[in-house]
């Protein structure tokens, strides 16, 4: 039998408890060990849902994601698994404990240096010093600017009206707008912007009704008004930079380059060098997740992409 990667997903959650930053760990019987949860995608899963679900099924506790942290491959006998890891922090206590009992029979919040002491994996033990290195920088709250390009919409030479802002989604676009929520979710945006063309409400509404939040309508964001006043993208922009909690901005390819230089602006050479700085700089559907601290750096990006299987 061929070896095959298999893909997996987890987070390292943190609190503050008494004064104190607190990480939650999970004890294994069947391994005796201490880990930070994680778990294998199901079909048709991108990495970041399944690191939120995983969590929730190993812990109880529903997350958002903040900042990735280091992914790790390793060998399971003849197969490759990979895992990709997140900062998190809880929305809410679903359950008082794990789904199943026999897989994880302890839940436990532990300061850093006891997380430390009594995480099995290095790999694990890493990600706990990497994230204590966050804390000490004060860089550990972050908040999610998520840059949605559009889904796929119908050209413009097959759309007989000609008028631009009715421009609709095609089949596929649609398919990638009812597979955003899941995706988006994960990082769990507080508000949702949107250029008020039907192509870009089409790909954020899905999402905004599954949350139960309405759509912000900018007109800023349309191809029109950034092609006429840049400066409000960017000052939009900005003003998205120093909320506490996560945006979502759903846009045009024409509009990126504003966004994405203003957003470039606040990052350090290496983070800033992240951003796309060419044409197309997000496909269709694709989106951008720029991770902000509490004094409005970007301190790491990530893109995804809707899994239409």
């Amino acid at each position: 039998m061929p070896s095959k990667i298999v893909l997996a997903a987890g987070a390292l959650v943190w609190r503050e408890h008494n004064g104190s930053i607190e990480v939650l760990l999970i004890h294994r019987p069947s391994y005796n060990d201490w880990s930070i949860p994680k778990g294998k995608l199901d079909k048709r899963e991108s990495f970041p849902a399944a690191a939120v679900r995983e969590v929730e099924e190993e812990t109880g506790y529903a997350i958002r994601l903040h900042r990735p942290l280091p992914s790790t491959q390793y060998k399971v006998g003849r197969n490759t698994k990979f895992v990709a890891y997140w900062v998190g922090t809880v929305r809410a206590r679903r359950r008082p404990g794990p789904v199943n009992r026999g897989e994880v029979d302890q839940v436990q919040w532990m300061s850093l240096d006891e997380a430390l002491a009594r995480a099995t994996g290095e790999h694990d033990q890493e990600l706990i010093r990497t994230f204590a290195k966050s804390v000490r920088k004060n860089q550990h709250r972050t908040a999610a600017v998520i840059v949605q390009r559009h889904a796929s919409a119908l050209p413009r030479s097959k759309w007989p009206s000609g008028e631009e802002a009715s421009r609709p989604l095609t089949k596929k676009g649609r398919k990638q707008a009812s597979a955003l929520p899941n995706l988006i979710s994960a990082f769990d945006p507080s508000s949702v912007i949107s250029s008020p063309w039907q192509r870009c409400l089409d790909t954020v509404i899905p999402y905004a009704e599954s949350a139960g939040q309405d759509v912000v309508v900018k007109t800023q964001l349309t191809e029109d008004n950034h092609s006429r006043r840049p400066s409000q993208v960017a000052a939009l922009v900005a003003r998205s930079l120093e909320q506490s909690e996560a945006t979502l901005i759903c846009t045009h390819r024409p509009v990126l380059p504003t966004v994405f230089t203003t957003l470039r602006n606040c990052a350090k050479k290496k983070v800033a060098a992240s951003f796309p700085d060419g044409d197309p700089y997000l496909l269709s559907g694709e989106m951008l997740v720029a991770h902000v601290t509490s004094e409005g750096k970007v301190i790491a990006t990530e893109k995804h992409m809707p899994d239409l299987g």
